[in-house]
């Protein structure tokens, strides 16, 4: 999250206005309204990108027949679904997010799969407190097998206090997955190079200094510090692929990329769509399309030390 509200208004930032601080539950709400803004089109423009990350944290998992799980921001079913698939109706997932029209789009995407013993709520991803809906009551201290967080928990205000509730949850083999990235395609630094100047609002994914995201080192000494007897973080290559400049914009449009263009000015943006398309026209192959290669990592931390489990593959 960034240092101000997303949904706060461009024009009362000022060098003349001191802000006040942002509350969490603010932070929460705006985080929520970006999602719901995305959930029309996330993951509908035709790029293959946060399902395929989803499958992949959930083979990291090593789930088993029966495993009760969490998902944390569950989004569109990234993960749930294939994590409610690898559980069987012996099991049970439980997919949560502050977003509703994230958790509308879950929903849909359960029914499609006929996942009839996994559910997903609009719940605080943070507290995993909630009064029960639709029949669904939070998870009790120690019941858990797996909670997941794939893309997800570097969004928290508080990831400390989250990874520390989850261990809370967490039964003795129980384990944290969750992925987050790495290092960006350096190929495409001159693309956020040249919007930075026109934004307001700041992006989704910027990190404060004293993110645990910023390295593996700092990941683990969180996960340490809140319980988690061991933690092992593997790094793999996220490659996208776009037709081209437009079906990109319309990518970054539908995620919570559009939190940084939402703070770009009505009068500045044309210039700074025209700045961007002149950096994605250099990295456009013959064909026409663009390609970026980032890394992603995925950690899997344990509740409890197990003998060589050979988990991270």
């Amino acid at each position: 999250m960034t240092e101000t509200a997303a949904s706060a208004p461009p024009a009362s930032r000022s060098a003349r206005t001191v802000e006040r601080p942002v509350t969490d539950a603010e932070r929460k709400a705006a985080l929520a309204g970006l999602f719901d803004r995305s959930a029309p089109t996330y993951e509908r423009v035709g790029v293959n990108h946060f399902a395929d990350l989803g499958q992949r944290l959930v083979a990291l998992a090593d789930v088993l027949p029966g495993d009760r799980l969490l998902d944390i921001g569950c989004g569109t079913g990234a993960v749930l679904v294939p994590a409610a698939r690898a559980t069987g109706t012996t099991g049970s997932a439980i997919g949560v997010d502050l977003s509703a029209g994230m958790v509308a789009r879950s929903r849909a995407a359960l029914r499609e799969a006929d996942l009839r013993h996994a559910h997903a709520v609009v719940a605080d991803a943070e507290t995993i407190d909630w009064s029960p809906q639709e029949g669904v009551a939070p998870p009790a201290n120690g019941s858990l097998d797996v909670v997941f967080a794939g893309i997800s928990l570097f969004f928290l205000p508080h990831p400390r206090q989250a990874v520390a509730r989850y261990r809370e949850l967490l039964g003795p083999r129980g384990r944290l997955a969750l992925s987050w990235w790495g290092r960006p395609d350096p190929r495409w630094d001159p693309v956020f190079a040249a919007s930075a100047p026109y934004g307001r609002g700041g992006s989704s994914h910027a990190l404060p200094e004293d993110s645990p995201f910023r390295s593996v080192e700092a990941l683990h000494t969180m996960l340490e510090e809140a319980g988690y007897a061991t933690a092992e973080t593997v790094e793999q290559s996220c490659v996208t692929r776009f037709r081209g400049p437009h079906q990109w914009w319309d990518w970054v449009w539908s995620t919570a990329g559009r939190m940084f263009w939402e703070g770009v000015p009505a009068e500045s943006r044309e210039r700074a769509e025209a700045a961007v398309n002149a950096e994605l026209d250099r990295l456009r192959a013959p064909d026409g399309s663009l390609t970026t290669t980032s890394t992603v990592r995925f950690t899997v931390a344990r509740a409890q030390r197990a003998p060589d489990t050979g988990a991270m593959r």
